[in-house]
């Protein structure tokens, strides 16, 4: 009786590790970044916002090029949501620019200050051009980001 036991826990065992082992784990599900922009001065133009994977030589210019995924949005109100889907887990960092007159740049003015509104996930005022490092936070699992437009 007792061998049959044995036989029964064992495969009951080695039937859990086979499906742990070949189901995929909860954490490795991609997941989602929503991200609330507020403080548009207006509503003209366009917003683009930049989902980074890693520092990058353009970091924080958001472009289609650099980035790890991007939107653009037309703002029909003074605050924006914007979804990025299926991301995997890791770091991440999120820029965003109001490009008001829709030439897709940042416009600069004196001493290369951006003219139009810009914005960065960790932002504060008195931090200066953001490093990868600054920005980045980590998703494992849905994230809400909220950021706020600066217009220097």
């Amino acid at each position: 009786m007792n061998m049959i036991h044995t036989r029964m826990w064992m495969r009951l065992l080695l039937t859990g590790i086979f499906v742990s082992l070949t189901s995929p784990s909860l954490s490795a599900q991609p997941s989602s970044v929503t991200v609330t922009l507020s403080g548009l001065r207006s509503q003209k133009g366009n917003v683009m916002v930049c989902l980074w994977k890693q520092q990058d030589k353009d970091f924080p210019i958001c472009s289609d090029r650099a980035s790890f995924q991007h939107v653009t949005v037309n703002p029909t109100a003074k605050v924006v949501t914007v979804k990025f889907e299926n991301v995997p887990s890791g770091d991440y960092a999120i820029s965003a620019f109001h490009d008001e007159n829709k030439n897709g740049k940042i416009d600069r003015g004196f001493m290369g200050m951006p003219k139009e509104g810009i914005g960065f996930s960790n932002m504060t005022q008195e931090q200066g051009r953001p490093s990868f490092e600054r920005a980045k936070f980590t998703l494992d699992g849905e994230k809400t980001i909220s950021l706020s437009f600066m217009y220097l």
